[in-house]
């Protein structure tokens, strides 16, 4: 059992980094009875009185696929010049996001055909299929590890491109010594209503950040008072976007990490990274079929190389997209206020007067204040 754990660490060791057309499990068990599940993964090794018996193209998930024997009773150095083929061979011919089971149902011949070329070196390629993964190896470097010891690329990874303020999108709290996030309702016990931003008066063009501080084809967060706003940029530069930052589906702050693209029907959109809920960029609206859901858009233009966004003031903002209002707690969402009861229409009312300018709004016998 020891000699496999030291196994297992150096498998680890050795495949760290490795860029293949899908991500790679894999597993080392000390006995037959293979507690390590070796035989769903990617490549697995059990262990024998002999050596090791080395499985491939095995996977769990939706489509669990039980791996199929390669190669039985090698010794370590043997099973990793076999896996060093194998996933090689694998990198260079699978399609993108193709794992490892699928490409070997596709393959000609299946298992006893890679056998030939792994073991066999059927195709004389075994050399160059060695040296390519030793090429991998041996310049292998830690990305996270380069960008703390560098200033410069750190700068990339702010919260926020406009300020080095830095806002929890989440409460976070200290159970049995130990820091975690809270738990997320599993039903909210409000409606988020989101004006139309065409609704709000008094706004101003407001200088955000040089274009060259958002990444091309991408999105990022700027804070504007307590409010989050995701700023996109696409079609290399040429046109942009920009949308309240917290997805309405589970209040989530990562729009601006989503996905930007195009559907089926041209619209451009993005999708939440967290449940793909996909809206359009130009309205706000979802496209996935929840209507009730939509995003608040902001105008964008660009002057002198400066992202500028016409915005409301910013505490008229906050009043309806602060992060702390909406945020997670350990109590909920938020505290309820009278507000936050009120029917939807009633809300809107509400907000539609405080942008009229009237400060005597109250929710039953209490002031708005919030």
């Amino acid at each position: 059992m020891n000699d496999a754990v030291g196994f297992a660490i150096a498998i680890e060791d050795r495949y760290k980094g490795i860029r293949a057309p899908h991500k790679i499990k894999a597993a080392v068990s000390g006995c037959l009875r293979e507690c390590a599940e070796a035989q769903g993964k990617d490549f697995g090794l059990i262990a024998t009185e002999n050596g090791y018996n080395l499985y491939v193209c095995g996977n769990g998930g939706a489509k669990p696929k039980h791996a199929v024997l390669l190669a039985r009773d090698v010794s370590e150095e043997t099973a990793i010049k076999y896996i060093d083929r194998f996933l090689m061979y694998y990198i260079h011919t699978a399609d993108r996001l193709t794992r490892t089971a699928r490409w070997l149902e596709k393959m000609d011949g299946g298992i006893e055909y890679l056998k030939k070329i792994v073991i066999d070196d059927y195709l004389g390629i075994c050399a160059e299929l060695e040296e390519d993964m030793a090429r991998l190896i041996y310049t292998y470097e830690c990305e996270w590890t380069r960008v703390v010891n560098d200033p410069k690329r750190r700068e990339d990874f702010v919260q926020f491109v406009n300020t080095d303020e830095t806002i929890d999108g989440i409460e976070y709290i200290t159970e049995r010594g130990q820091q975690r996030p809270a738990d997320w309702p599993k039903k909210f016990d409000d409606d988020l209503v989101v004006p139309d931003n065409k609704s709000l008066t008094d706004k101003s063009w407001v200088k955000i950040a040089l274009t060259s501080s958002f990444p091309i084809e991408a999105g990022q967060v700027i804070k504007y008072g307590d409010t989050q706003i995701a700023i996109f940029n696409t079609h290399g530069r040429t046109r942009w976007y920009a949308t309240q930052n917290m997805c309405p589906h589970k209040r989530a702050f990562v729009l601006s990490q989503g996905l930007v693209g195009d559907d089926e029907n041209g619209i451009l959109k993005v999708s939440c990274p967290m449940h793909k809920k996909n809206f359009s960029l130009d309205t706000g609206e979802c496209i996935s079929g929840d209507v009730e859901l939509k995003l608040m858009t902001f105008e964008v233009k660009i002057l002198d190389d400066f992202v500028w966004l016409n915005l409301p003031p910013v505490q008229e903002l906050d009043r309806i997209l602060g992060t702390s209002k909406w945020k997670v707690t350990k109590n909920g969402t938020h505290e309820k206020s009278r507000f936050l009861q009120r029917s939807a229409k009633a809300r809107i009312e509400i907000l539609g007067k405080i942008n009229d300018g009237c400060a005597d709004v109250g929710c039953g016998d209490k002031k708005l204040d919030w």
